[in-house]
């Protein structure tokens, strides 16, 4: 009978504590059968509740399960602890009284909150463990377990729920656990359980960070798809994850200013930047000694990942820095050295040269051998196709594709092609000079670069006026070079201008490739009296290539070089040439041009019959080879020794005269100048950029919150960015304009690689670039009528610049890489259409096929589109009427359906700045390797 009794007792014990209003159950033991009747009666009762097993129902709220009934965090009570309870934290929570359905809770003197649980005073505090005085804290920071209740006034939130919306947060700093509670007009939505939770400053703000959390609905609420839901948040409830940080700003004394930030990170799709917490109230009882000492987290250290990022920003910043510094230096250093004596002119001698193609071994040069003096001029002759320019090439030190063979030297000497390039001073067959420049301008911008840091600039200046008095330049001084349509000096002033270039360094070999092209015959004459001159009077060693001269040029030519077919045919004095081919039974007929006469003879098939005596070189010259080189060694020291004995010893010759420092300076100089006095360029840009600005801001003006102007929004942005993007192709054509200035100028010592390509990214992307994306932008910005805010300002016209910088420079790299502007610029506009295509306006990012989804990572158009569309719209609220019902719906739903990431945008702007700087490392190495001269 015991156990039954036992059994009984426990089910009604059960039953009455299920029930949340008292029950009299009574029970009359006299006999085992009436035992029994009781039993059954209770059974058969309809009335009776369902009792709670917390081992088959879950606990609300979190609550724990011991055996089979709820232990209730703290506020909460009831069976299942879904019911908040009042009085005060001064009772145990287990016997606080439980908030009625419908009603409010009635708290003990000195508190308040929805379920009592926040203290006012210090004087409400009761402790019974300690002597000590207890103390209300109510500040942010918790001692022990304190709470929070805090209304959310957030206008997106309250635009789907207008009534009033209350979180609490109890937090425990012992177990780092936090229960969080949204509450809708005094009604429990649903709750939130956090877990690794701690609290620091960060630079002063106080900060509470959990790692984790879990969320759960309580019962049918608005918010869960009960009675007034508007949206249903039991679909992310159901799939809360993530973190969960609270901020609150705090007075000097730590006391908190009543406004503080939640943010959900599972809730980012519609408040990204958390929810406001407004007339917060903390309390907690606690003692003055359970007072923490909060950590500064704000200044303690970065993550890995941000270590690295700061040590790889400081590193470059430090080496550029250094590499400044070190340049500086070398050239106050430069600046004292000893100025080195004048070049003297070398015997140039050339052995068995060869030349053959390498792709089909095809020969082009063979066997030229032969000696040019100081003071003396070489006209190398011959037909088209003859090889001149090559063998012209090869004594040059040229740079060639194919393999040249045989021996070139300088007063008997073997050099290099650095030494060659040292001590030559080469002329190319066409005119590559900067139309915008003076001749004097031009010719000063070789002195600088081409002269010893140790010559003054007074020295440089004078050595130009002398230059120009020489070349009869000097009544020109003053005058652009012209070019591209613009008036300038003549063609036989800018071959002049050409020769004075290379002339201001006082090369010992002067090597011009087709000086007379393009000229008339009297121009061409002067051109050739100058040479000689320079020759005569200078001693200079003047070598040069001619196609056909008239009669009294060729009296000028100390020797002369036929080609025929890539072999010599004569090598001589000119004045000897006719004699020579006379006896040989090939006179030149009477009056007839004794250099059309060798051309004929160079051109004529049969002389190349190996039958022939003619195919042999056909010598004027009475001494041998080796006693004229004997002869123009024993005359004078040789350069090459003069060069190895200067204070700066020359091992290996540089390939520039001066460092990195003064190449900056001068080639800035120069941008300066050609971008200002080229309207096309800076002022034109700025122009269009502001009449575009104006017409997308014309054409999208004062875009409203509707569903019509998140359209234009939408719309106007990747409009702006496909503006910025297609305009970029300019950058294709400009650099290729200057492209065969920088391989002439390259090749010839002038400057080094990285020097123009800085000078470029200075006076190039920014000006043309990136400040004509700030006209428009800016000028958008205001009329579209886009979030305003110098915070989103700043936001969207970084995104601007940086995706400018990286189609100006993706289209650069084109350039560089591509020699034909077509093919250059009919890549850029593909790729580039195919990188707007993944921007996220034209395809939704989430819908993208898995097999091609790898390529939005690779668009521009992506990382800044989606970061516009972000600063502007995120906290926006879309107002429309659909129908005669008014519609109201946060601009967040909309983008996070269209598959752009709300939290994405710092993201992305480091995303957008690491494409910048890889691109500029891309660009810098193309520079470096790709750009050289190779004929």
């Amino acid at each position: 009978m015991n156990i039954y009794l036992s059994f009984i007792l426990a089910v009604a014990t059960r039953c009455v504590g299920g029930r949340r209003e008292s029950t009299d159950f009574n029970v009359t033991i006299t006999k085992t059968v009436t035992i029994y009747a009781e039993k059954t009666a209770l059974a058969n009762r309809r009335d009776c509740p369902v009792c709670f097993n917390c081992a088959t129902q879950s606990c609300g709220n979190f609550g724990s399960c011991g055996g089979s009934v709820c232990n209730c965090l703290l506020g909460f009570g009831g069976v299942d602890c879904n019911s908040p309870v009042c009085g005060s934290t001064n009772t145990d929570n287990s016997l606080r009284p439980i908030r009625q359905s419908g009603q409010t809770c009635s708290c003990d003197s000195g508190f308040t909150g929805l379920n009592c649980n926040i203290c006012q005073k210090s004087t409400a505090c009761i402790f019974t463990t300690s002597s000590e005085t207890p103390l209300c804290n109510v500040s942010p920071t918790v001692y022990k377990s304190g709470s929070i209740q805090c209304a959310i006034e957030e206008e997106i939130l309250q635009a789907i729920y207008p009534d009033t919306t209350i979180i609490t947060l109890d937090r425990d700093k012992k177990a780092g656990t936090t229960l969080g509670s949204l509450w809708y007009a005094g009604n429990q939505q649903f709750s939130c359980f956090m877990k690794t939770c701690e609290q620091f400053l960060n630079n002063g703000l106080y900060s509470w960070s959990c790692a984790s959390l879990s969320c759960a609905c309580v019962g049918n609420s608005a918010f869960c798809g009960g009675p007034g839901t508007q949206f249903d948040f039991k679909g992310p409830l159901a799939a809360a994850s993530g973190t969960f940080l609270l901020t609150c700003p705090t007075n000097p004394d730590g006391s908190a200013t009543g406004d503080c930030t939640g943010k959900f990170s599972f809730l980012d799709f519609l408040f990204p930047d958390g929810l406001p917490l407004n007339t917060c109230k903390f309390g907690e009882c606690s003692l003055p000694a359970d007072a923490p000492s909060l950590q500064e987290k704000g200044v303690r250290g970065l993550t890995q990942s941000e270590t690295a990022g700061v040590g790889v920003a400081g590193v470059v910043l430090a080496a550029a820095v250094a590499g400044l510094i070190w340049s500086f230096l070398s050239y106050l250093k430069a600046t004292r050295q000893p100025i080195p004596p004048p070049k003297q002119g070398v015997a140039v001698s050339f052995v068995n040269v060869g030349y053959t193609l390498r792709r089909n071994r095809k020969p082009i040069i063979d066997g030229v051998t032969g000696t040019i003096n100081p003071g003396q001029v070489l006209a190398i002759m011959g037909p088209s196709g003859a090889g001149k320019s090559t063998f012209l090439d090869i004594l040059a030190g040229k740079s060639k594709s194919g393999i040249v063979t045989g021996t070139v030297q300088f007063d008997n000497v073997p050099v290099t092609p650095q030494i060659q390039r040292n001590l030559i001073g080469f002329v190319d067959q066409e005119d590559t000079l900067m139309p915008t420049l003076t001749v004097r301008e031009t010719l000063m911008f070789s002195a600088q670069l081409r002269l010893p840091e140790s010559i003054s600039k007074k020295e440089k200046r004078a050595r130009v006026d002398s230059v120009m008095a020489t070349l009869g330049l000097s009544h020109v001084a003053n005058t652009r070079i012209g070019g591209h349509g613009k008036r300038g000096i003549s063609g036989g002033e800018k071959r002049r201008v050409s020769i004075g270039v290379e002339l201001v360094t006082s090369p010992s070999v002067l090597v011009l490739d087709e000086p007379t092209s393009g000229l008339d015959s009297f121009n061409a004459l002067s051109v050739i009296k100058t040479l000689s001159d320079l020759a005569h009077i200078h001693n200079k060693t003047v070598i040069f290539t001619i196609h056909q001269p008239r009669s009294d040029a060729f009296t000028l030519f100390d020797q002369v070089l036929v080609l025929a077919k890539g072999s010599p045919l004569y090598f001589g004095p000119g004045r000897s040439a006719a004699d020579v081919f006379k006896r040989r039974g090939a006179p030149c007929p009477d009056g007839y041009n004794i250099a059309d006469h060798l051309l004929d003879m160079a051109s004529t098939d049969k002389l190349f019959d190996p039958s022939s005596p003619t195919t042999t070189i056909i010598s004027g010259d009475e001494l041998k080879l080796e006693e004229v080189e004997k002869d123009s060694i024993h005359r004078r020291p040789s350069m090459i020794e003069i060069m190895e004995n200067l204070v700066v010893p020359v091992e290996k010759p540089k390939t520039r005269q001066v460092g990195f420092y003064t190449q900056i300076k001068v080639l800035s100089g120069r941008s300066l100048k050609n971008l200002i006095r080229t309207p096309s360029l800076l002022f034109a840009h700025i122009l269009i950029a502001v009449v575009l600005g104006a017409f997308v801001g014309g054409l999208y003006y004062n875009s409203g919150s509707d569903l019509a102007g998140v359209q234009n929004r939408l719309g106007s942005l990747i409009f702006l960015l496909a503006l910025l993007g297609f305009s970029g192709l300019s950058a294709i054509g400009s650099f290729a304009v200057e492209k065969q200035l920088f391989l002439r100028e390259r090749g010839n010592g002038f400057y080094g690689p990285m020097s123009y390509f800085f000078t470029k990214v200075l006076f190039d992307l920014i000006p043309l670039r990136l400040i004509p994306a700030v006209a428009m932008g800016s000028i958008a910005f205001y009329l579209i009528g886009f979030t305003n805010g110098s915070d989103h300002f700043a936001k969207y016209i970084s995104m601007l610049v940086f995706f400018s910088a990286e189609i100006g420079l993706l289209c650069m790299a084109f350039a560089i890489a591509i020699s034909d502007i077509g093919t250059a610029t009919l890549l850029g506009s593909m790729i580039i259409l195919f990188k707007m295509l993944f921007a996220g306006f034209l395809i939704n990012q989430s819908s993208i096929p898995p097999a091609l989804s790898w390529i939005q990572y690779l668009s521009f158009f992506r990382y800044s589109y989606e970061a516009m569309i972000v600063n502007d719209l995120t906290n926006m609220q879309i107002h429309d009427n659909v129908q005669g019902s008014n519609l109201t719906i946060p601009a967040s739903v909309i983008l996070s359906k269209f598959g752009f990431d709300l939290t994405a945008y710092w993201r992305n702007f480091i995303v957008s700045a690491s494409l910048v700087i890889a691109l500029l490392c891309i660009n810098a190495l193309l520079v470096q390797f790709k750009l050289k001269e190779t004929r």
